[in-house]
């Protein structure tokens, strides 16, 4: 396997299972720079022991560990990728696609912010890749599915896969073509599913238990969507939205009345109330008589008919 420097900025307890996990992997230069050792105090001393946790080797400026690292992991809270990023463009190095410096932004920044900062490190001679972590680096470290883009990214996947990282183009015929910030596009409305669906199981689940009932509603539930593919499941579930969004709306309703009287706040399901509600005023299922779509490209064709928001 081939051996490069590679620096994490930013070394959260997330981002230090993927630097444990390298290393266990057999990386051998790891090197990590965090705001806080810059800092006194206990959070200090917590990221240090992070390093030392995962083998990994602390430095303390982020010009330090540029000029130290072929491959550079941005992964500073979104807020601070900016200016985080921006501030190490003295410290790039230039030269042949295989010896220029490579930046990886894993952050949850949007996708505007990351191709504009791919452009500025591309007037320096330097690729800046798009990363979207596709699951918990908590549990799976440097195993979690990455989706990448723009210039670079295959380079940072051919580099990477040896270690057994789980890195994957969103375009593998032409991957340098693919505009920075696509992965972290595909990743923002992946989220809107992912912690939205965790933010109504919470919710229910607590609305079940008020009622002592959870255990049937586990069951009920389960019963429901074990019974075909999430890809049936969701077709069906966006075709039969068109036809039924009046009724479910109001159904909705008398189940936050019932939320409300065993004290629990139905934050979520106002929500999707708000959504039956949106759905209802499209009045399509005169227009359907009835029949639920069949495919999404039916169902797409009617949301850019009505214009729906």
């Amino acid at each position: 396997m081939k051996q490069f420097p590679l620096g994490f900025i930013g070394f959260s307890e997330a981002v230090s299972n993927m630097g444990r996990g390298l290393r266990n992997e057999g990386f051998k230069d790891i090197l990590a720079y965090d705001v806080a050792l810059n800092k006194e105090g206990p959070y200090r001393d917590t990221v240090l022991k992070r390093c030392d946790d995962a083998k990994v080797t602390a430095v303390f400026s982020s010009k330090e560990l540029v000029e130290n690292s072929s491959v550079v992991i941005i992964a500073v809270p979104a807020r601070f990728t900016a200016s985080m990023a921006e501030g190490l463009l003295p410290f790039v190095k230039t030269g042949s696609p295989e010896r220029r410096s490579l930046f990886v932004d894993i952050t949850t920044a949007m996708p505007d912010i990351k191709a504009k900062l791919a452009d500025e490190f591309a007037k320096r001679g330097a690729d800046y890749i798009d990363s979207a972590i596709l699951g918990p680096m908590m549990t799976l470290g440097h195993r979690v599915p990455i989706l990448a883009s723009g210039r670079g990214s295959k380079r940072w996947r051919d580099l990477m896969t040896p270690f057994n990282m789980k890195i994957v183009l969103v375009n593998p015929r032409d991957p340098d073509s693919t505009s920075v910030g696509e992965a972290s596009r595909i990743r923002l409305v992946r989220s809107v599913f992912m912690k939205g669906i965790g933010a109504l199981v919470a919710e229910t689940m607590l609305f079940a238990r008020k009622c002592g009932i959870e255990n049937y509603i586990l069951d009920s539930i389960a019963g429901s969507m074990d019974r075909g593919s999430f890809r049936d499941i969701a077709l069906r579930m966006a075709g039969t939205d068109l036809v039924h969004s009046e009724r479910r709306s109001f159904e909705v309703g008398e189940s936050m009345e019932l939320m409300k009287a065993v004290g629990v706040d139905p934050i979520v399901a106002a929500a999707v109330k708000e959504r039956l509600d949106r759905t209802a005023a499209l009045a399509v299922n005169e227009e359907l008589h009835g029949v639920i779509p069949g495919k999404f490209e039916m169902i797409y064709d009617l949301w850019e008919k009505k214009r729906y928001k």
